[in-house]
């Protein structure tokens, strides 16, 4: 039973208000997407008044975890007046659960902002440091003059046994003369300026915040980060006042080697730089899983985030067997396949190992008649498709597949009651139109009945259901089989830029332009079929999300492939796939550059010997064999998100252990890969025309959110992850109706007498729109002429 008086302070969050048109429950949940100091400052904040309702010390049994993690979906979108409305009894619980989900939310997205701050606090200090070497750059021309002139004058005035001081001071200043020398010897000394040497003026961001930060949050940690811990109570206590001095016996143990140079200057402790770099140990060690935070959701200690889920079902222990047997194995594998190679290069183009690399085989284009045959068959199938708006295309899927039933209400799990109005919030959604613009054109109901279905029906895990539901009728049809056996996967990520309030919210990324950018990456099955979705940061590196997709999904597609670009390719993840049983087949940039490893010495391979990087280390495997083990498994039975552990495996290049034992597999695996692909032909092809596809599926969700210029507006990453989920939504459902239209023309062409050459029909693609109107046109037909099977007759021309 709570406390009276902690539940009285609960419920001054739905009583409170912040303003006159917001309560305190309200501003509590409000994002704050814009990196800046006082963004976090807010945070915090907020942390704080959730600290001090007193939930942490309210002891909750696991048992219970499912349920409050129910109550808590339905009161993270209820509003202060729905609470004040509750009887006490059902406030109390829905409360208790809200606030624990949102307390581990605003940690998160503390971390989240003061992680961004440090790595803004760098970004900036790299560009003072590159514009004062570009004007240094420029000076530079003009100092060299100077210097010769000067040289000239001195040789000339002691050849005439002439004064040089006063020759010097009529040709330049002294002054001037003592910069030059200053410059020359700074650019000269052995450590010349970097980045570090410029974050000192990033120090007033984290002066304030910083203190705050340390003292809102409970941070625990691993014994090796004691000399951490112990530098971050140091900053706690000191409270950014700067009349008070840094202890004698400061600790120096977490400082970073490339910070030494400026955190001890002559033997003192700069302590500007010793923030800065304490700060920066902090951000690395919460990335890494060094340091965590127990009330967190994502930084909780690996241990917690491996541990079987409270309430799950028993899994049997996971094992990836006899390591000694298994690297024998997979050494003999690799010999034997390096050896090969290197016997036949002498067989081979020359130009295939020149300048000491391997030069990989330019693919045939495709043969123009061949081309032109599957360019004709495609547009003769989609002139006979039927014309229709994307609310008919939606409604006709519904009928088919019932999709909308997996969209169960938050607390009555029943499906949406109004199926016009359910569908014009996705349409809304998808083509980025927005609630209160479809109401104003749709005519299936009011914004307040949209929101209603948004709020209520539209979770992450109902759109996974519905998306696994539309991928499975996807590979049921006929024509599907051509397009694909099944069993592989390509991922990519989609650019999509920012605008409005959403524009705080995301990052720039040059290869994009100036403008910020968030990037949708997506999975999808070699039918075209979609199979998962995921915001992810504009600069993010996409290679830690590619196996959420292929072991995320709902579907009953039995996926043992996942190809995917440059961006999704690390040795982490070709390990990681490999233990699972999977197989990783990228494309690979500049893989003439990668390195080739070994467990033997380089020399036994004859002229690929320049290739190698170092001998693989078979202890280091074998050592962390039963931890690997432990995170395949949490991966394999679904206990934690792949991109979640994987990133932090990869944040400590040199320090973690564990990492770098995956690594060593991920480098056995890699090479086997690169020889396939130096040897296999059909390899190349394959992988090349499965990443094609996925890249036209872009196309096709581009042409869909193209309303406010295909611009994301939405502030924060749940409203971001709403409108991606059901743009692919959509994208399936339209990929659907196309797969379902194409099969009957062809049938229809074949009862014709049409000759259609089965290699061609693999060309196909179920991704055209032409035929939909996405555009404007948001009503639904009264009547739809349907034949007995639901569907719409084909424009079919007479014979002659």
């Amino acid at each position: 039973m709570l406390k009276l008086h902690d539940f009285c302070n609960r419920a001054m969050l739905i009583d409170e208000k912040v303003h006159d048109r917001q309560s305190r429950l309200s501003w509590l949940r409000e994002p704050e997407p814009r990196v800046a100091s006082a963004s976090l400052a807010e945070i915090l904040e907020k942390v704080a008044i959730i600290h001090r309702t007193g939930i942490s010390s309210i002891p909750v049994d696991p048992l219970h975890e499912p349920r409050l993690t129910q109550f808590a979906r339905e009161g993270v979108r209820y509003t202060a007046q729905a609470f004040q409305q509750m009887r006490v009894s059902r406030r109390r619980v829905i409360l208790l659960a809200t606030l624990r989900e949102m307390e581990a939310t605003l940690t998160d997205a503390a971390i989240a902002m003061f992680s961004a701050l440090m790595g803004r606090a760098h970004l900036r200090a790299r560009k003072r440091l590159e514009q004062r070497v570009a004007i240094s750059g420029r000076e530079g021309r003009d100092r060299l003059m100077r210097i010769a002139t000067v040289l000239e004058t001195v040789s000339q005035a002691a050849r005439a046994g002439g004064d040089i001081g006063a020759a010097l001071r009529d040709i330049v200043p002294l002054d001037m003369l003592d910069a030059d020398a200053a410059i020359i010897r700074r650019t000269a000394a052995p450590h010349r300026d970097d980045v570090l040497s410029e974050i000192a003026a990033e120090y007033r961001t984290f002066k304030r915040t910083g203190p705050l930060f340390l003292q809102a949050l409970d941070f625990h940690g691993r014994a090796g980060t004691a000399a951490l811990r112990d530098a971050m109570a140091i900053l706690s206590n000191l409270d950014g006042d700067w009349r008070k001095p840094l202890p004698a016996d400061v600790p120096l143990g977490h400082v970073e080697r490339r910070w030494h140079r400026h955190v001890v200057v002559a033997g003192k402790i700069d302590r500007t730089h010793w923030e800065m770099a304490t700060y920066g140990a902090l951000t690395n060690a919460l990335a890494s899983g060094d340091i965590w935070v127990p009330r967190s959701r994502l930084h909780r200690s690996l241990d917690v985030l491996l541990a079987p889920l409270s309430g799950a079902a028993l899994q049997p222990p996971f094992s990836l067997g006899n390591p000694h047997a298994w690297l024998d194995q997979r050494a003999a594998q690799l010999d034997s396949a390096l050896r090969d190679v290197a016997h036949n290069l002498a067989g081979r183009d020359a130009a295939l190992f020149a300048g000491e690399r391997l030069r990989f085989p330019k693919e045939l284009k495709d043969d123009d008649a061949r081309h032109d045959e599957g360019r004709r068959l495609t547009l003769a199938c989609y002139d006979m498709l039927p014309a229709t708006r994307i609310t008919d295309v939606l409604s006709q899927v519904e009928r088919w597949t019932g999709f909308t039933r997996h969209f169960g209400h938050v607390s009555t799990g029943l499906p949406p009651g109004d199926e016009q109005a359910f569908l014009a919030t996705l349409i809304a959604e998808a083509t980025n139109l927005g609630l209160s613009r479809m109401a104003e054109v749709c005519g299936a109901g009011s914004r307040r009945a949209l929101l209603r279905m948004q709020t209520w029906h539209m979770r992450e895990e109902t759109f996974r259901a519905a998306l696994a539901c539309l991928t499975d009728a996807i590979h049921a049809e006929p024509i599907a089989a051509w397009f694909g056996q099944g069993h592989r996967a390509s991922a990519d990520g989609q650019a999509f830029y920012l605008g409005g309030p959403g524009e705080a919210g995301g990052a720039v990324n040059a290869h994009y332009g100036r403008d910020p950018v968030v990037k949708i990456y997506t999975t999808i099955t070699d039918r075209y079929a979609p199979l998962h979705q995921t915001v992810i940061a504009g600069t993010a590196g996409e290679a830690i999300h590619a196996l959420d997709g292929l072991l995320g999904h709902d579907s009953n597609a039995d996926l043992t492939a996942l190809h995917v670009d440059g961006g999704g390719v690390s040795d982490i993840v070709f390990a990681t796939m490999h233990l699972l049983g999977l197989d990783f087949e990228p494309r690979i940039p500049r893989l003439s550059d990668r390195r080739l490893y070994a467990f033997e010495p380089s020399k036994r391979y004859g002229r690929l010997a320049p290739l190698f990087g170092h001998r693989l280390n078979r202890d280091l495997i074998v050592s962390h064999w039963p931890d690997i083990e432990r995170v395949i498994g949490a991966i394999r039975h679904r206990t934690v998100t792949p991109s979640l552990i994987l990133k932090k495996l990869s944040a400590y290049r040199q320090q973690n252990s564990l990492a770098a034992a995956l690594r060593e597999i991920g480098r056995i695996e890699r090479t086997l890969f690169t020889l396939r692909w130096f040897e296999d032909p059909a390899l190349r092809r394959t992988v090349t025309a499965e990443l094609n596809k996925g890249e036209a599926r872009n196309s096709l969700a581009r042409a869909v959110a193209f309303h406010r210029l295909g611009r994301f507006r939405d502030r924060g990453l749940e409203n971001q992850q709403t409108r991606a989920a059901a743009l692919n939504l959509v994208t399936a459902a339209i990929i659907l109706f196309n797969c379902r239209y194409l099969g009957r023309a062809v049938d229809e062409m074949r009862r014709r007498g049409s000759p259609i050459d089965p290699a061609m029909l693999s060309r196909l693609s179920p991704l055209g729109w032409d035929r939909i109107n996405l555009t404007g046109d948001y009503v639904w037909s009264d009547h739809l002429d349907l034949d007995a099977n639901g569907l719409m007759p084909l424009l079919i021309k007479p014979l002659p």
